[in-house]
């Protein structure tokens, strides 16, 4: 185990001041930050099994793709607002741009890095502009975007947490909060249960689309915990074509109070963990919002039962679809969802129709060999839970990296 890059003494300015620009120690700094909190979450958590996808064969491709392909539709993106103008244009909370597409965004591309330099399709010197492109963008993108003043979860107070609504946002959610009660929690439960299958289900098996922010702690020691669960109402996911025209809404925020007995985990994408796991059943007072287009609704019950219904026949049409599809172009489907995570982004600069967002030739056709499942598997034990360093990430802008530098 190699030494660990010290905290830099502009960590404020790092943290917080869009227009200051790194060196590439700081930078390197933020990558083994990163890393390390990603390996750790990885190496804690269990992995996802999928029925349908081949969960180690997308996610090779996706990161790869992401590798290949963001730095050009970042640089398309910037052409048309700056990761701040981007943020301001929309709500922080209830839309497909959310904190753990953000979060997700240089941690699958670094991913990608380490892939081929794995396979030796690469040195570890290569494309560090690039690299460097995709970091400014999130990092810019991160500040405008939270509230707490930090980049990463790790690093907020409390710890393990993140905030992206101001005080004036959440006083406009908490004013609309019901106090829990038994029929009322209990068709809340079933309608949130069922968006986030159908949302799994619409993303691949992945949790892009159910987003984590929290918790925030109120004046009388009570948390809120949010809750974004976005499904495709645009037209980025051609597998639901003709299917998302079932549900009337497809972009919700779940505000949840809890008492502050109940501990929210958020980890550095955006994932939260509670303890008690039961935690619903101490719920104080909830409500489901829906962003259609530029402010929050709030929903009663008679709106939830209905959503719910329209929510099961989406999933049953999908899951039918999906199940008699080919494998290989339901793994097509995956690794596109993967590495489309930057769409939200560019319909929101107004240049989505600018970009290519087909999936490079040489990895749809890398099929074959990445559903090699001992291939893909030791691929990505390798770079996600790698035994000689404590990062996921080697630093960037060198050769090679010896002992003494960060592994």
């Amino acid at each position: 185990m190699t030494a660990q890059i010290q905290a830099p003494a502009n960590v404020e300015a790092i943290n917080r001041d869009p227009s200051y620009e790194p060196t590439l120690d700081e930078w390197n700094w933020i990558v083994q930050e990163a890393g390390a909190a990603y390996k750790r979450e990885l190496s804690a958590r269990t992995v996802f099994e999928s029925e349908l996808f081949g969960m180690n064969t997308y996610i090779l491709m996706s990161m790869m793709e992401d590798y290949l392909r963001v730095p050009e539709r970042i640089r398309e993106i910037r052409k048309h607002g700056s990761p701040a103008e981007l943020v301001a244009r929309d709500l922080p909370v209830g839309n497909k741009r959310s904190f753990i597409n953000l979060a997700a965004m240089p941690l699958h591309y670094l991913t990608g890095r380490e892939l081929f330099v794995d396979l030796g399709e690469q040195d570890l010197s290569h494309g560090l502009e690039d690299q460097l492109e995709v970091m400014r963008f999130w990092r810019q993108a991160t500040i405008a975007m939270r509230t707490d003043g930090v980049l990463f979860n790790m690093h907020a107070d409390p710890p393990n947490s993140s905030h992206v609504v101001d005080d004036t946002r959440l006083a406009e959610i908490r004013s609309h909060l019901q106090p829990a009660s038994g029929a009322s929690t209990a068709t809340m439960r079933k309608f949130v249960a069922r968006l986030t299958s159908y949302a799994f289900l619409e993303n691949c098996d992945a949790r892009t689309a159910v987003c984590d922010t929290g918790p925030y702690v109120l004046e009388d020691g009570t948390i809120l915990a949010l809750r974004e669960t976005c499904a495709d109402g645009d037209g980025d996911f051609p597998w639901v074509d003709g299917i998302r025209e079932l549900l009337p809404h497809h972009h919700f925020v779940i505000a949840q109070q809890l008492p502050g007995s109940v501990t929210m985990d958020n980890n550095v994408w955006g994932t939260a963990w509670f303890t008690p796991s039961d935690y619903q059943n101490q719920l104080l007072a909830s409500r489901v919002f829906v962003n259609d287009g530029g402010s929050l609704r709030p929903l009663d019950d008679a709106d939830l039962v209905e959503l719910t219904k329209a929510i099961r026949t989406a999933h049953r049409t999908l899951y039918e679809r999906l199940a008699n599809t080919d494998p290989e172009v339901r793994n097509l489907y995956a690794t596109s969802m993967y590495a489309w995570k930057l769409k939200p982004w560019a319909r929101l600069a107004g240049c989505y129709d600018a970009i290519d967002w087909s999936v490079t030739p040489r990895i749809a056709d890398s099929y074959q060999r990445f559903s090699d499942p001992d291939l893909a598997l030791s691929l990505i034990g390798g770079v996600f839970v790698p035994q000689d360093r404590d990062s996921c990430f080697r630093p960037l802008g060198v050769s090679e990296v010896n002992e003494g530098d960060v592994r």
